[in-house]
């Protein structure tokens, strides 16, 4: 299950990096975030069926 605070703290970390200038763990970030977007609407779905 993708809780909203792994969520939350995806996009603090990426703020974090960004700030640093690490602009490739921000890419890495990014990409992680938008997984744990799609699972988080994947786990959604899946309540709506049941």
């Amino acid at each position: 299950m993708v809780s909203q605070d792994i969520i939350a703290q995806l996009h603090q970390d990426i703020t974090t990096a960004e700030d640093a200038g690490d602009e490739q763990t921000a890419a890495r970030l990014r990409t992680e975030l938008e997984s744990a977007k799609q699972a988080a609407r994947n786990e959604g779905n899946a309540a709506e069926t049941e």
